[in-house]
C-alpha cells in the first residue's frame, strides 16, 4: 500500500517540488546556507510556513520569536486532526505521531477526500506511502534551490513566474476533484445545501471580497475560520 500511497502523491510531488525549489532560493537569499536552508523543510516542513519564518528571520525577528509565530500559523493542524481521525481507527499513537508529522495541508485535502475508500488495515500504508512522496519531493527541492536555483532562474528566466503560481495550482488542482465528487443531490436547492459546496464556495467569496478591498491576509484568515462553520450550520449532510 505503501506504493499505491506514492502513486496517489503524483500531483503532490509535481507541484511541491518548484515551491520549494523557491524556498531554497528564498532562504539562501537572506544569508541562510544550503544546509541550513534543507535543514529547515526536513525538520519542519510546513510549506507557506516555511516562507514566513525565512521572511521573519531577513526583518530582524529573532529565531525563537519566529518559531512560535510559525506554531501559531499550524494550530489549524489541530483541526485537521480532528476531521481525520475517525479514518485512523486502529492505529497505534506512535503511527499516528509519525501520520501527524507529514499532514500538510494539501496531505490532508488527499486523505480526507480518499482514505475512508481504503480498507482499515492499509491506510497506515497508505498514509505513509502519500506523505512520504510530498516530504521528499519538498526536501529535494529545497536543495535544488539552495544550491543552484539563482543558476536555474538565471539560465530559465520564463521559471520563475511558474514558481510563483505553483502552489494556488496545486489547491486548484485538490479543489476540482471535491467539487465534481461532491454529492449535491438531484435539485440546484440540495445541491447549494451540501456542506462542501457552501464551505469551498463561501470561502472563495471572502477571500475575493478581502482582496478587492486590499486585505489579503485577513481574508485567508476569514475564510479559514468562517466558511467551515457555514458549511457546518447550513448545510445538510449527503451520504
Amino acid at each position: 500500500m505503501i506504493t499505491k500511497g506514492l502513486r496517489t502523491s503524483l500531483p503532490l510531488i509535481i507541484g511541491y517540488f518548484p515551491v520549494a525549489v523557491a524556498f531554497g532560493i528564498s532562504a539562501t537569499s537572506i544569508g541562510l546556507s544550503q544546509l541550513d536552508a534543507t535543514l529547515i523543510s526536513l525538520i519542519i516542513f510546513a510549506g507557506a510556513s516555511q516562507f514566513a519564518f525565512v521572511g521573519l528571520l531577513a526583518g530582524g525577528t529573532s529565531a525563537f520569536t519566529a518559531m512560535l509565530i510559525v506554531v501559531g500559523l499550524n494550530l489549524r493542524h489541530l483541526l485537521y486532526s480532528a476531521s481525520i481521525s475517525p479514518s485512523l481507527k486502529g492505529m497505534s499513537f506512535k503511527q499516528k505521531l509519525i501520520a501527524a508529522f507529514g499532514m500538510t495541508d494539501e496531505v490532508f485535502a488527499s486523505a480526507f477526500s480518499l482514505l475512508k475508500d481504503i480498507p482499515k488495515e492499509n491506510r497506515w500504508g497508505w498514509l505513509i506511502g502519500l506523505e512520504l512522496g510530498a516530504y521528499t519531493s519538498w526536501v529535494v527541492g529545497t536543495w535544488v534551490g539552495a544550491s543552484s536555483g539563482d543558476l536555474l532562474l538565471a539560465k530559465f528566466a520564463f521559471l520563475k513566474p511558474a514558481l510563483a503560481f505553483a502552489l494556488p495550482a496545486l489547491f486548484l488542482s485538490l479543489l476540482l476533484p471535491m467539487l465534481v465528487a461532491s454529492k449535491g443531490g438531484r435539485t440546484l436547492r440540495s445541491f447549494l445545501r451540501n456542506r462542501t459546496i457552501i464551505t469551498i464556495v463561501s470561502a472563495m467569496l471572502i477571500a475575493f471580497s478581502a482582496v478587492a478591498y486590499g486585505q489579503a491576509t485577513l481574508g485567508i484568515f476569514g475564510a479559514a475560520l468562517i466558511s467551515p462553520i457555514l458549511g457546518i450550520v447550513l448545510g445538510k449532510k449527503h451520504e
